[in-house]
């Protein structure tokens, strides 16, 4: 069996995200993104970002040791007067679902206020994932 470090990261990521409990009482499993959004998305959302795969071929494995990020985008709605506040929210339930996964854990976590955008934060979740299969 051979391994595309990538895709299998990715999917194993927005899988453990859209089944948490607590990051759909922030965020929405159908406004969780796999990498594109659409046009204009509801805000807040989160979405897979791009990733780097440094090969891993051990002997009898294949796979890679994936570093990537996940983003999530706040901004002032009714329900949120806090959009600073509610972003740091989310990017803590989301670290800690990633961070739990077997294999992963989180690098860093940075919050950024928009520059172009009043009242829109930033989230991001920095992790690395071994991703290795045996062939």
């Amino acid at each position: 069996m051979t391994i595309s470090p990538t895709f299998h990261v990715r999917e194993t990521i927005l899988t453990a995200l859209q089944a948490d409990a607590a990051v759909v009482a922030l965020i929405p499993a159908d406004r969780l993104y796999p990498s594109k959004t659409p046009n204009n998305p509801t805000k807040p959302f989160g979405r897979y970002g791009v990733e780097t795969n440094i090969p891993s071929r051990p002997s009898g494995w294949r796979g890679g040791e994936v570093s990537g990020a996940y983003h999530v985008w706040v901004a002032v709605t009714d329900a949120i007067p806090d959009p600073k506040t509610y972003c740091e929210q989310c990017v803590d339930v989301v670290g800690e679902v990633i961070d739990a996964l077997p294999d992963c854990y989180v690098e860093r976590t940075q919050l950024l206020e928009d520059g172009e955008e009043a009242d829109l934060w930033h989230g991001v979740v920095q992790f690395a994932f071994t991703a290795l299969a045996e062939i």
